[in-house]
């Protein structure tokens, strides 16, 4: 394959640190040495791989990345990949009912760093506590999807890795987000927030267990895959599930508190920074 040419959002903190960088190979081995919470992850050919570096002064709470390849017909090829949607701790801080974790992976922590190959994102927060704080716990936030090189016969002759969007603590949304993320994850969180506000008030005027249940079904169905639905967050569905649950497992008083704090605004003013 030709070069690759690497968009980054050093504008805002978040640098690419690329194969030709005289520091790339030191930042890779850091990242390589630390332990990862699954085990010893492989990882093939990084001569178009690069090392994230979060010079943000905030926790990464999400972050997209886009692989597009050109071949020698003029073909483009690309694929698209998100941490958005990959755990009910991100869906709580984006929606300011949790402060964000420091743990292992969860989320890009401030001066940390994650090496991103067209296999994935590897790396964790290792490098920045010093230590594992909670060696049994704590989650992951990875990456779904990774690139497309192998996905055609054609020659490749050309590749670009892109910073799509990333969303910090502090609610700045920054990156070019082409796939329109922002605007389907502010979608996603006002459509909880009424839908437990209506659950809510439904159970205070005496609805019945099978009533919330049928309004919380909707958001828990399996969509069509289309392109736009793949690359929404799967908040919606999250949520109706810890719903279900609720209603499973707790009383009706306990399932309204929970409903009540489902339903307060956002105290994340996430918006978009250019």
């Amino acid at each position: 394959m030709g070069n690759t040419v690497y968009r980054d959002l050093g504008a805002f903190g978040l640098p690419l640190v690329t194969p030709t960088q005289p520091e790339f190979a030191s930042l890779v081995h850091d990242i390589q040495s630390r332990p990862g919470p699954f085990g010893s992850w492989p990882v093939d050919d990084l001569g178009n791989a690069a090392v994230l570096l979060n010079e943000t002064g905030s926790a990464i709470l999400s972050i997209s990345y886009s692989w597009r390849y050109t071949t020698a017909r003029g073909g483009v090829h690309s694929s698209h990949c998100s941490n958005l949607g990959s755990s009910s701790i991100q869906l709580d801080v984006l929606s300011g009912r949790s402060q964000v974790v420091q743990d292992i992976g969860t989320f890009i922590l401030p001066g940390s760093k994650r090496l991103i190959t067209e296999r994935g994102m590897f790396g964790n927060n290792l490098d920045v506590l010093g230590q594992d704080p909670r060696p049994h716990g704590g989650g992951y936030g990875g990456t779904v999807g990774g690139g497309t090189r192998n996905a055609t016969s054609e020659k490749i002759v050309a590749g670009e890795l892109i910073l799509d969007l990333a969303i910090l603590d502090d609610g700045r949304c920054v990156g070019p987000d082409e796939y329109g993320l922002f605007e389907s994850l502010i979608e996603d969180l006002e459509s909880i927030r009424s839908t437990a506000e209506q659950a809510a008030k439904s159970l205070r005027d005496g609805a019945s267990t099978g009533q919330i249940f049928e309004m919380l079904r909707p958001l828990a169905r399996d969509r069509p895959h289309t392109a736009m639905q793949r690359r929404r967050s799967s908040f919606l569905r999250m949520f109706a599930d810890m719903g279900i649950r609720q209603l499973i497992n707790d009383d009706p008083p306990v399932v309204e508190r929970w409903l009540e704090t489902q339903a307060q605004p956002p105290r994340i003013r996430l918006q978009r920074v250019s």
